[in-house]
């Protein structure tokens, strides 16, 4: 396939990449939002550069200078591009955060970066910058998106709308001309810092990273050269992640980079959407996969008889079919070496299966036409990042025709070293190094790890390492040593030479017997059933593993109402029920065994069923990652009961 067509850039900056796009796409579409809540509308790149010129200068005119870090306070939207382009373009530093937000976390982050002015989006995180004023000692200036936020009366800052500072600009080139802009432009290096991310990490206090402009363009730049995707004018994506979340802005970045549009949209609205903006390809999180799926088994239960009869024979044959067609064209991963009499019998068999299956696969695919349709039946191709994706997953979405692109990476990556490729396709791996990138792993000794299927944590290097963490010279002394950064991820290759993820160095537990064990195979396990929504493993010390999980109430309500004829509103606690312990306990059994590959030690004693689910911001990341201190902390007590 051909590569992605890429405009020359004199310099691998946010500026050039910007200027060179508005000249090159002009009127094509770069943005598509709905100003009235209802209709979208089309934003061209000669109007974003307009606009990003603006916003640049009015900062400018208010005194920000290069290399000053500004703080970006909003959330997926069309104006968060603006601002992020108009402080980056002219040398400054962004600094984003979500509106959800805590206190304590704008607190620390807006001191800590010195930020003295903010972008904020609407009312809310207004007040709740200006009701704690005194807080925030640096700060001077708030940038409001929301025309109709207002704060009133307010001696602590200056309060501007977003279309104030617009209008400063507006004046600057009325009376000076745009030549400031593209002066400050042009004497960005590559190697300057372009954000600073605070990650918001599954424990402790959040870590400033920094990422240079060249940190960011070489991801980007790297990935649209690949050979398998060709993305032109013509793509489309629709935006409704984190934009501060690295792999949100690296696709923001990249269809600026090819001239393709970004739609924006809400969770709320993303089915109806979908269908208006029929996207090219998609990026989500692991969580939202999850939930796309969930869907389709939750409209399933209400479906007739015969659909819930015929749906999981079609998925089953899919999915064989699929499975079959990668071990024989070589895309099934191993953790042994196959000696070639025993692959070629592997790949017969695998052939003979296909040829009995392709019928049946045929007329799976025509029933999940609904399904690919429901994404607005354009999708080339989806990707996922920020997060392991389980392994059935995968699978369900690979084999009914939506391709999903696994990339690995962190933040302090400035997106991904790994991603699968769309004509090779390995389910449960993370794909291959992007060039230029090397990842080697190392074993608790400091040896590095060549053989497959041993566990090593992975350690990367490449022109996207991170510069460091933002005025903490001992933390980026832990993890960066000689080039190569420290990404605490436990990894290992397959016999294919993919790499495949295993945990997490700092979540792996150690039971009282000495056995060590990743949590996340389990949970993912866990979370297989339709009667748990959410889990997280413990056992650190103790003599085997338990888990906290959070049921869906209604699905475990219909079943006691099926298995016995009770109601859950008549049992007055769940967690000492033997009929609901029952139940619970065979779904465990079932999933975590040792037909489905986990040892002994590996197996789940025990059970506690939590109230309510883990809610962004409290347990879990704002990238649906759990934060196990937090959870074990809340519930220390139902932890001490698994072990009574």
């Amino acid at each position: 396939m051909e590569t992605s067509r890429l405009p020359f850039l004199n310099s691998s900056t946010l500026y050039h990449m910007t200027k060179v796009s508005a000249e090159t796409f002009k009127d094509h579409p770069a943005q598509f939002y709905k100003p009235d809540g209802k209709s979208y509308r089309a934003v061209s790149y000669s109007e974003l550069y307009e606009i990003i010129i603006r916003i640049g200068l009015g900062l400018t005119s208010i005194g920000v200078d290069r290399g000053e870090n500004v703080a970006l306070i909003a959330d997926s939207g069309y104006r968060w591009l603006w601002a992020s382009m108009g402080i980056t373009n002219i040398g400054s530093v962004d600094v984003p955060r979500g509106t959800d937000s805590t206190l304590e976390d704008l607190v620390y982050i807006l001191n800590h970066s010195e930020a003295r002015v903010a972008f904020v989006e609407n009312g809310i995180t207004l007040r709740k910058i200006a009701s704690n004023s005194s807080a925030f000692p640096k700060l001077k200036v708030l940038i409001v998106f929301e025309p109709s936020a207002n704060l009133g009366q307010n001696d602590s800052f200056k309060v501007l709308h977003l279309e104030d500072l617009i209008s400063l600009g507006d004046r600057w080139i009325r009376e000076k001309g745009e030549m400031e802009f593209h002066k400050r432009g042009e004497s960005i290096r590559e190697d300057d810092l372009a954000t600073i991310v605070y990650t918001s990490g599954t424990t402790g206090r959040p870590k400033g990273v920094m990422l240079s402009h060249k940190n960011i363009m070489f991801n980007v730049d790297t990935s649209l050269s690949l050979y398998d995707l060709h993305f032109s004018p013509e793509d489309r994506t629709m935006a409704y992640l984190p934009p501060w979340h690295i792999a949100e802005r690296l696709i923001e970045t990249a269809c600026v980079r090819v001239g393709a549009s970004e739609a924006f949209t809400s969770i709320s609205s993303l089915s109806q959407d979908l269908q208006e903006i029929r996207p090219t390809f998609l990026l989500s999180v692991p969580r939202v996969w999850e939930s796309f799926y969930n869907k389709i088994q939750d409209k399933l239960r209400e479906a007739s008889p015969l659909k819930r009869l015929l749906f999981p024979i079609f998925q089953k044959v899919a999915s064989s079919f699929h499975k079959y067609k990668s071990r024989f064209i070589g895309l099934e991963y191993s953790l042994h070496r196959i000696s070639f009499p025993m692959e070629f019998l592997r790949r017969s068999a695998a052939l003979a299966a296909m040829a009995i299956l392709y019928l049946p696969n045929l007329m799976a695919q025509f029933v999940f036409s609904k399904i690919r349709n429901g994404l607005g039946g354009n999708l080339k191709y989806a990707l996922s990042g920020a997060g392991a994706l389980p392994e059935y997953i995968d699978r369900f979405f690979n084999s009914i025709g939506i391709p999903l692109l696994e990339g690995y990476g962190m933040t302090e990556l400035g997106g991904i070293s790994t991603r699968r490729r769309l004509d090779a396709i390995t389910v449960g791996t993370l794909g291959k190094c992007l060039p230029g990138v090397e990842i080697k792993l190392l074993d608790e000794k400091g040896e590095e790890i060549h053989d497959p299927g041993i566990k090593g944590i992975a350690w990367h290097r490449g022109p996207h390492v991170m510069m460091g963490y933002y005025k903490d010279p001992d933390k980026t002394a832990e993890v960066l040593v000689d080039g190569w950064l420290n990404s605490g991820d436990l990894l290992f290759w397959t016999a294919q030479g993919d790499l495949k993820y295993a945990g997490r160095a700092k979540d792996t537990i150690v039971l009282s017997g000495g056995e060590n064990l990743e949590p996340e195979p389990i949970e993912f396990a866990l979370t297989k059933s339709e009667l748990i929504l959410q889990a997280m493993v413990v056992g650190h010390d103790k003599k085997s593993v338990g888990a906290l999980l959070v049921p869906d109430w209604e699905v475990l309500d219909k079943q006691l109402q099926e298995w016995k004829s009770r109601l859950l509103q008549e049992i007055q606690d769940p967690n000492s029920d033997p009929d609901v312990r029952e139940l619970f306990r065979k779904e465990i059994r079932d999933l975590v065994s040792s037909k489905n590959g986990f040892k002994n030690f590996e197996k789940v004693s025990n059970f506690y069923l939590l109230p309510k689910k883990f809610e962004p911001g409290d347990e879990l990341t704002l990238t649906m990652k759990v934060r196990r201190n937090v959870v074990a902390e809340k519930y220390k007590n139902a932890i001490e009961k698994l072990y009574k």
